[in-house]
């Protein structure tokens, strides 16, 4: 895969009853990013119902770095948040990717899409926890998962993995065999793995 400018911003949430509920709500703030230029996509939704269904999703991607600062600097910004804060039960956790290896779009528009938190180990090598990352990312690939990855902008070392899967059940299936389980027993060495899987809708 190579390396690319696109920008994937990420954010979680503890999910509120009305989110839950009915999250069609919500959508009026991102329908208004339709017209942001730079903007490719935004996916937002919830956990699976097999990890509980409590966790809130909002991720848009942008062309790059540039086309997001333009955007968290304009009124759509303030209604896509204004949007979502009755969505979420408690504090957004946010994080922005840049340096994308692969797309990300064709992954969040699957049936069930999986997140992966990487943060490296305390005293982990970065370029080690790179390769492994990529490595991992590129077995998705090359076996039919569209999968792609990004490190975040605050120098931290931490790395986003996005998978689409046909289903959960899948998912925990898949990694379990090769060439999957020794990639990613490789990256778990280094790092401390946040999975999570979502079911998501696109506007866009």
């Amino acid at each position: 895969m190579s390396t690319g400018t696109r920008i994937i911003q990420y954010t979680s949430f503890t999910a509120s009853d009305a989110f839950i509920n009915n999250r069609s709500h919500f959508t009026e703030g991102l329908e208004k990013l339709k017209t942001v230029d730079g903007h490719l996509g935004s996916f937002w939704g919830l956990q699976a119902a097999e990890e509980g269904a409590k966790t809130g999703y909002l991720v848009t991607i942008w062309e790059s770095v540039e086309h997001h600062k333009k955007f968290t600097a304009s009124d759509a910004f303030g209604a896509a948040m204004s949007s979502l804060k009755p969505a979420a039960a408690g504090e957004l956790t946010r994080f922005q990717f840049t340096g994308v290896r692969g797309s990300p779009i064709p992954g969040l528009q699957t049936a069930v899409t999986e997140f992966v938190i990487v943060r490296p180990n305390p005293g982990a090598s970065g370029d080690a926890v790179t390769a492994a990352a990529n490595k991992t990312g590129d077995s998705f690939n090359e076996n039919g998962y569209p999968a792609a990855l990004g490190k975040s902008v605050q120098g931290d070392g931490v790395y986003i993995v996005v998978i689409g899967w046909p289903s959960v059940a899948e998912s925990r299936a898949t990694v379990k065999k090769e060439p999957f389980a020794s990639g990613i027993g490789a990256l778990s060495a280094l790092a401390t793995l946040e999975i999570s899987h979502a079911v998501l809708d696109k506007h866009t």
